[in-house]
């Protein structure tokens, strides 16, 4: 086996600490053939993001993606059925349980092998794993990896059907129509069940899904005919070409965001601040995640944006708790919403003047010196009044005439648990990584 020492990322949405990293490994694809593998790469990206096989264009922005270059000495995948054996790196053939000719798979120990090598000192592990097989004939597998005949027609919904096992646990919806009844546990996949109502996914029963139908408790999965339900008559983990139904769907965006939170970074709240020029909360994907601000627990009428400056709402000097709460507004999840919503909160403390009074002052002083201009050095009587007035005001004096600087004088220091210490910069008024 010959694993190019390096990955190649072809898409980067951001951190690797708060993104889904997808990871490509291929078999049977020769050093010549390399072109080849990235077409099967391309055709897939294209697929899972760009022709509406939901949810995953939604959450386009949520992943990465690299390559691993496996090099093998022949092209293809064993084929028992025909006697034909090549030599390729994970051992892909047909029929791998010694049974079902369309299922295709690997050898999982160098498969593993293969990906750590390739990843080796990568700051990301491999969280959706695919190897596409540089084979035409129909055929694909869900295990650890979701592997599919990158040269079939079919391969790019293989690999979708295949990555509902690998990536988000789901089970078979189809069955043998042998006349077999299960009578086992109740299953742990989310998308079948022992319970004739469909209790298990009860939330969504009745649910008319557009191109799917009601979702109810059908009989019928897991390759038996009785004893276990499915949530649709008809979704692409019985029958490609289908979309995934309501229950399927929202299992995968749930393993989303058991990977990525709503937020990618925050100003800093780890001590009391003073005199914040605004609080802010970077998403990590503005066009999905909505949020909501607070002061001392009240909701703060209007304030939406990932940024939030209490004195143009109205608030003046004092303490406050402030809270950012960030969220996907998604319909399509109906449990563990906990997971899609993220809260962070500040304490914060404003000591300068109501923005009334500086506004007075910064319009005296420009007077002050627009007069002296004009009068020339003598000044003019008017000048010396308001002159003398501001000097004998307590408007300008305050108590604490230095309250301090404000960190970073823009979004301020940055905090977020996902993501790996690294190095700001400050771009205008936004902090940038610089790696």
């Amino acid at each position: 086996m010959a694993v190019r020492a390096d990955y190649a990322t072809f898409l980067n949405n951001g951190p690797s600490g708060n993104r889904a990293d997808i990871v490509f490994m291929g078999d049977g694809y020769t050093a010549s053939e390399m072109g080849t593998y990235q077409s099967h790469i391309d055709a897939m990206m294209r697929h899972l993001f760009q022709e509406g096989q939901d949810p995953f264009p939604r959450y386009h922005n949520y992943f990465n993606a690299h390559r691993i270059d496996v090099i093998s000495q022949q092209s293809g995948a064993d084929d028992p059925s025909s006697g034909t054996y090549v030599n390729t790196a994970l051992d892909a053939s047909y029929r791998f349980d010694g049974v079902t000719q369309r299922l295709l798979y690997v050898n999982e120990a160098k498969a593993n092998a293969a990906l750590s090598a390739g990843l080796s000192g990568a700051p990301f592990t491999a969280e959706m794993k695919l190897i596409t097989v540089n084979a035409s004939q129909y055929g694909g597998g869900g295990g650890k990896h979701a592997v599919y005949a990158g040269g079939n027609a079919s391969s790019t919904e293989i690999a979708l059907h295949e990555l509902g096992h690998s990536f988000a646990g789901l089970a078979d919806e189809y069955q043998y129509n042998n006349n077999s009844t299960y009578t086992g546990a109740e299953p742990t996949e989310p998308n079948v069940t022992k319970n004739a109502t469909g209790a298990k996914w009860s939330r969504w029963i009745g649910y008319n899904q557009p191109g799917i139908g009601v979702i109810g408790a059908y009989e019928g999965a897991r390759y038996y005919d009785h004893g276990l339900y499915r949530p649709s008559l008809n979704s692409k983990m019985r029958t490609l070409g289908q979309p995934f139904d309501a229950v399927s769907r929202e299992e995968i965006i749930l393993d989303i965001y058991r990977l990525v939170d709503p937020l990618d970074a925050w100003l800093n709240n780890s001590v009391t601040l003073e005199n914040p020029s605004k609080l802010w909360v970077d998403s990590i994907d503005p066009t999905i995640i909505q949020h909501q601000w607070f002061v001392n627990n009240a909701l703060v009428p209007g304030a939406n944006g990932e940024e939030f400056d209490p004195l143009a709402f109205g608030f003046g000097p004092g303490t406050y708790t402030i809270k950012a709460h960030n969220y996907d507004p998604t319909d399509w999840v109906r449990a563990s919403l906990d997971l899609l919503q993220e809260d962070i909160t500040w304490n914060v403390t404003y000591t300068i003047p109501e923005p009334g009074s500086a506004w007075l002052l910064a319009g005296a002083s420009l007077f002050i010196l627009m007069g002296r201009k004009r009068a020339g050095e003598k000044g003019s009587r008017l000048t010396r009044i308001i002159h003398d007035a501001l000097e004998s005001s307590t408007i300008c004096h305050s108590s604490n005439p230095h309250p301090g600087p404000i960190p970073w004088e823009g979004r301020g220091e940055i905090s977020s648990p996902r993501l790996a210490p690294k190095a700001f910069g400050v771009d205008g008024d936004r902090i940038k990584s610089l790696s």
